[in-house]
């Protein structure tokens, strides 16, 4: 009877050591507009435990429109510099993926079309996503992955429609001067 809790005991702490700790998350929809010049940051979160080691990536799946017609595939997309300088200890929060809108993309026509690009059929279930790999408590290597979206809308950012509305201010205030 003792051998057999004793084994029990052991089974009972195995599971619970190689138990992962590690923890990967993305935004799941950012937004953007066809023709932003900006940089469209992927946030997100990588949680790794003391015991664990953060390998890097493994697989990125560039989001797509249902179809594939339009895509954020084409260069300069990249992991961006504060990722990559992460040391991987502890947890890193913030900017993970860098897109950008250019003519080097699917479908690019003057800008991107509308819609929700969340599509790349090496995805997990045929989604865009990004896998990191990491080594357990126990050596062994694993993969975490996070799914993510960009949305294409044709209404501005708010700090243009806060300059628009300036300018509608200032007209209405002329006509009335006048």
């Amino acid at each position: 009877m003792k051998t057999y809790k004793t084994l029990l005991s052991f089974v009972a702490f195995s599971v619970v050591a190689s138990a992962n700790a590690f923890s990967f998350t993305l935004t799941p929809v950012t937004f953007t507009t066809p023709n932003d010049p900006n940089p469209i940051f992927i946030n997100g979160t990588v949680t790794v435990a003391a015991n664990e080691t953060y390998v890097g990536w493994t697989q990125f799946d560039a989001p797509f429109l249902t179809g594939f017609t339009a895509g954020f595939n084409g260069a300069p997309q990249n992991f961006t510099s504060s990722f990559l300088a992460w040391n991987g200890v502890g947890t890193y929060t913030g900017a993970i993926y860098e897109h950008h809108v250019n003519p080097t993309n699917l479908g690019y026509a003057g800008g991107m079309p509308v819609g929700l690009y969340n599509k790349n059929i090496f995805g997990p279930s045929g989604f865009s996503s990004i896998k990191l790999t990491y080594a357990d408590s126990l050596g062994s290597t694993q993969t975490a992955s996070a799914l993510y979206g960009i949305q294409v809308d044709a209404v501005p950012e708010p700090a243009t429609l806060g300059v628009l509305a300036l300018a509608a201010l200032a007209l209405k205030r002329r006509r009335k001067i006048n």
